[in-house]
């Protein structure tokens, strides 16, 4: 494949890729209810930071939160906590972010586009490539997304869904099934049997997934193993 036809596959990729939903800013928070706490209800409109000095604050903000949400779970961030971390008065970040979900919601955007990236940049290994290698490249792409600050990632992923974030906490995903369901529409061809396409994309993604956060739990050699033989199923499963 020439340099002119990968660039029409990639623009082709991203083009079909739908928008991510952690930086449209339209996740809603669960409904009201009797004893629920602050976090747990919506989230007001948080104050954008205009200035360097406001966006610096911010990101030192963040920064801290993920520091305390990593330390000791989402039930136990406070606001107070993350304040005192970050050097700033309990003031101060309510200035940018009114309550705790506010601030999480924020930091999974964060996170979700630091994901993102990472993807796309070892996804971009695969263009123009054997299937046999394209496909470990997406699935290796897929591993290194998830080894962005893995330890945050757990937290998000197992406790905080429960304060109403799960959609943001799947758009990665959902934009993992437009790349890999864009490859398998261009290379059909090489694949050895016929199927359906988005369901496939569906079935390789999650599957991945699941495999990945049960290797993010052992050691490195392990870990390593299973992303190999996560490979080897797919390919598998394809027929390749």
């Amino acid at each position: 494949m020439g340099h002119r036809d990968r660039m029409r596959v990639n623009a082709r990729v991203s083009s079909k890729l739908p928008a991510s939903k952690a930086a449209s800013g339209t996740a809603k928070g669960p409904a009201k209810g009797p004893g629920k706490s602050a976090t747990a209800r919506k989230a007001p409109s948080r104050r954008a930071p205009q200035q360097a000095r406001s966006r610096a604050m911010v990101d030192a903000i963040l920064d801290a939160a993920t520091a305390v949400l990593r330390a000791h779970g989402y039930d136990d961030t406070t606001t107070n906590r993350v304040a005192e971390v970050a050097g700033v008065s309990v003031g101060s970040l309510y200035q940018y972010f009114p309550n705790k979900q506010s601030l999480v919601t924020a930091l999974i955007a964060r996170h979700d586009t630091e994901t993102w990236g990472v993807f796309t940049t070892h996804a971009a290994a695969a263009l123009g490539r054997p299937f046999a290698e394209a496909v470990p490249a997406v699935i290796d792409a897929l591993f290194a997304a998830h080894l962005v600050d893995p330890d945050l990632h757990r937290v998000l992923h197992q406790e905080v869904p429960r304060a109403g974030a799960a959609a943001l906490l799947h758009a990665t995903s959902e934009r993992s099934r437009a790349v890999v369901t864009e490859m398998l529409r261009f290379r059909a061809a090489e694949l050895g049997h016929k199927v359906d396409i988005p369901t496939a994309a569906l079935v390789i993604v999650e599957t991945v997934e699941g495999l990945i956060h049960a290797a993010l739990e052992l050691p490195r050699a392990r870990a390593e193993a299973v992303r190999a033989e996560t490979s080897r199923l797919v390919l598998r499963y394809l027929g390749v």
